[in-house]
């Protein structure tokens, strides 16, 4: 059991040691005696949970601080499929631990909802990391057959909602509006993406846009006099404008 604890404690984002330290756990498991047995589980499961949650907390400060380069992603998704892994097999320890499994559940929403961020070496370009639809059919597939073994222990508890993260474009249109997928809001980003950015001049307002947009955006969200103002005096205007030209 020290021996698993050691190796584990010892991972980075580098090298995460998580296959020594089950292999540890799983020999203490097994020679532990009939009366030290359940208790070894027990122990065995809590610390590879603890570990798991450090591990992730750790890898999402990292994807985060380095959201825009290129490779953060894939390496996010690597370090976290080691974690499920390492979940997925403690699992079999204690099949009703729910803490282990309510542990998967989170971080295979987590990688399904992906991530928006704003591109600081691309003109702070909105941009999003997804899944490819194969990782996220088959995250998809291992969230529900978490959510069914623990809905056997809590008849009570229901799935959680997943909501996929998106490029945060059209920001003073999304303030007014209050939704990302708002008519206006959708038409608009369709006319920036169709029409104003196939000219020169409009992929250079465009880029002056996303600077000053999100500062913007935030003064109109903040009171609902700024947001019926914003709306009566750029939304509705430049919506006929844009119906006009599209």
């Amino acid at each position: 059991m020290g021996k698993g604890k050691a190796a584990g404690w010892q991972s980075s984002l580098v090298h995460i040691r998580l296959p020594e330290m089950l292999i540890a756990f799983n020999h203490a498991i097994a020679t532990a005696t009939d009366t030290r047995k359940e208790a070894t589980i027990q122990e065995a499961v809590n610390e590879a949970n603890r570990l798991a949650v450090t591990l992730y907390g750790m890898s999402r400060k990292h994807l985060l601080e380095y959201v825009s380069l290129q490779g953060s992603w894939a390496n996010y998704l690597e370090q976290v499929a080691q974690l499920l892994n390492c979940l997925e097999e403690i699992s079999k320890w204690n099949t009703k631990d729910r803490t282990t499994i309510e542990n998967i559940i989170h971080l295979c929403k987590d990688n399904i909802e992906g991530i928006s961020y704003r591109d600081a070496f691309d003109n702070n370009m909105p941009k999003a990391w997804t899944l490819t639809p194969q990782y996220e059919a088959t995250l998809k597939s291992q969230l529900d057959a978490a959510s069914e073994r623990l809905r056997a222990i809590d008849p009570s508890y229901a799935p959680p909602t997943i909501t996929k993260q998106k490029a945060d474009a059209c920001f003073v249109v999304t303030a007014t509006m209050g939704d990302f997928d708002h008519p206006h809001v959708t038409f608009l980003r369709k006319f920036r993406d169709e029409w104003i950015l196939q000219h020169w001049w409009g992929q250079a307002f465009v880029q002056w846009y996303y600077r000053v947009g999100p500062s913007a955006a935030d003064f109109i969200a903040g009171s609902r006099r700024r947001r019926a103002i914003s709306y009566h005096a750029i939304v509705r205007p430049l919506s006929w404008v844009a119906r006009q030209l599209m």
